[in-house]
């Protein structure tokens, strides 16, 4: 049996241990995977925390797309990795759908140890200019009307933006066709050219779009109306506790020390608070959205329990 005092020496111990960790965090160069290709918003995102941490921290910081199966080979790469704090993974919202779409060779929930949300980014629903109808009410109204002559797009099965029509056709009781597209360009092409008459997309893809009149913009599918579109109202005023936003976040693979998780989370939330990135997350319509660690691991669980619920209601696997 532990005594008293052994016990209270161990944990004296522990906790210097890993004091002495932070302290010394990092001393060597520091890699920082992304499942996202070169340009995309995560990249985009990520690239600058890394840059900047790499300013903050005196260590190189290495960033690395590892795309594929989406964006599960760079969180398996991260799984895999030594749990020092020298690997991080730069990854959206995503990552708590695939484990419910897809076979997965590690749990996500245990095997990764969330550290610091760095964006909100939200879905909103979007249609044509020419569509028969010009607010959410009205395009239930005009759905419900003619059943199985609309269709809507997405990623794929399995995507965000299909995850949030097959919420948005519950909460409404609607039904259109599914139509899947190789990524958000192609599927914002064939919206534009009438292939498909609703989509959800994010702003970092759509902003632009939006401002030229190319798309029209019914509802925003988080909580919170947007900055960037104050007069486009949230599904969740028409249907109360509605929400598909996404985000991005930073993870370490599971067992890393509290010590640099905390390191960690501090930096990264003192960054996407600057001028500099705030600018850069505002010119897409993003929000920044700093977290404590604790916060965020909490997000990551209800987004988890959310989503398997979605996805086993509406039988959506990736082909």
């Amino acid at each position: 049996m532990i005594n008293k005092n052994s016990l209270i020496f161990f944990l004296t111990c522990w906790i210097s241990i890993n004091t002495v960790m932070a302290q010394e965090y990092p001393n060597r160069p520091v890699k920082m995977l992304t499942g996202y290709p070169a340009g995309s918003s995560v990249d985009l995102y990520g690239r600058a925390i890394s840059a900047k941490l790499q300013k903050v921290l005196k260590q190189p910081f290495v960033f690395e797309n590892k795309v594929g199966a989406a964006g599960t080979i760079a969180a398996e790469a991260t799984v895999r990795a030594p749990a020092d704090g020298y690997t991080l993974l730069n990854t959206a919202s995503q990552i708590t759908i695939n484990p419910f779409v897809q076979k997965l060779s590690f749990n996500t929930e245990k095997d990764l140890i969330p550290v610091a949300q760095t964006l909100s980014v939200s879905y909103i629903l979007l249609v044509a200019p020419d569509f028969p109808a010009k607010n959410l009410t009205e395009l239930v109204e005009v759905v419900k009307n003619n059943p199985k002559k609309f269709n809507y797009g997405s990623y794929g099965n399995g995507s965000g933006p299909h995850l949030a029509m097959a919420m948005l056709k519950k909460a409404a009781n609607i039904d259109a066709t599914h139509i899947q597209y190789r990524g958000s360009g192609q599927m914002l092409t064939a919206l534009m050219a009438g292939e498909i008459q609703m989509a959800f997309d994010t702003t970092t893809t759509t902003l632009e779009l939006i401002k030229a009149g190319k798309l029209v913009p019914l509802a925003t599918g988080g909580s919170k109306v947007l900055e960037a579109l104050p007069n486009v109202p949230t599904i969740a005023q028409k249907y109360p506790g509605f929400d598909c936003d996404g985000w991005q976040g930073i993870f370490v693979p599971a067992g890393t020390p509290s010590s640099i998780v905390s390191k960690l989370n501090l930096e990264i939330t003192k960054i996407i608070q600057e001028k500099e990135f705030r600018d850069l997350a505002t010119a897409r319509g993003v929000i920044v959205a700093p977290s404590s660690q604790e916060q965020f691991a909490e997000l990551f669980k209800s987004e988890l329990k959310k989503y398997e619920q979605v996805v086993r209601e509406n039988n959506i696997y990736l082909e």
